[in-house]
């Protein structure tokens, strides 16, 4: 049987929850995993990845779009299994939710009475939807990334009191649950004025950035470059990080 001295980074994939307001460099931070790779581009969001060596799909909002995804998903599974692809992104969670609740308003032509979608039946369908598909995407053998919009919770004072994936009901809760890395991006000004962007590692705030790859060691800083390299750069040790954690840093 294996043995868990036996794991390292070089036998596990990095597989990340990338959450973020429109912005904040997600889709940037997914382009730099290695190549080739392939993108279920629910949200339009190619530009981001153009010169790059991703293939990808778009999809209409529509039952059609759902289903041309499930198609589309087992030839990249195969894929993957013969090693053609080194990265799978998911681009956004958010477009890929409402592509699937078209596909729950085919199934069961049940209405509100304002025309729209019944929480406990077509909320419920995409729930079961997307679960099952997102668990399939995590068990490809290859990296992954799935990005996902930020949404904020408020009280019935308007003052925020969480933050979290925009995600239908427990979906918001249960798909972070899936990762071991949940990074939440960010950015700030430079000396000289220049902006940079930025994952967070650990929670801070309403958020629940973690890493389960930082280990009891806390080997990523609790702010690190929006890049690929950089994380790997961290984890197998090429790099160290200060002892003064970046987010106390420049103040």
């Amino acid at each position: 049987m294996p043995s868990a001295k036996d794991v390292t980074i070089d036998t596990e994939f990095l597989k990340v929850m990338s959450v973020g307001e429109s912005g904040t460099g997600k889709s940037i931070f997914a382009s730099t995993f290695p190549t080739p790779g392939f993108i279920f581009d629910f949200g339009k969001e190619i530009l981001s990845y153009r010169g790059l060596d991703f293939d990808y799909e778009q999809y209409e909002l529509s039952s059609l779009g759902w289903g041309r995804y499930e198609q589309d998903f087992n030839k990249i599974k195969q894929a993957t299994k013969e090693g053609l692809y080194k990265t799978v992104v998911v681009d956004n969670l958010s477009a890929m939710e409402d592509v699937c609740m078209e596909k729950a308003l085919q199934i069961d032509p049940k209405r509100s009475q304002t025309n729209g979608p019944i929480w406990n039946v077509h909320y419920q369908m995409v729930k079961n939807l997307m679960e099952g598909k997102l668990r399939q995407l995590i068990n490809l053998p290859c990296n992954l990334v799935l990005i996902a919009h930020l949404d904020f919770e408020k009280n019935e004072n308007g003052q925020v009191i969480g933050v979290g994936p925009s995600l239908t009901g427990k979906l918001s809760i249960d798909v972070p649950s899936y990762f071991d890395e949940v990074y939440y991006h960010t950015y700030r000004k430079e000396a000289g004025g220049e902006t940079k962007w930025y994952v967070q590692t650990v929670p801070l705030g309403h958020n629940h950035g973690r890493s389960r790859l930082s280990g009891k060691g806390r080997i990523l800083p609790d702010l690190i470059e929006n890049d690929y390299a950089e994380v790997m750069a961290y984890i197998t040790g090429k790099k160290v990080k200060t002892k003064k954690p970046l987010l106390q840093q420049n103040k």
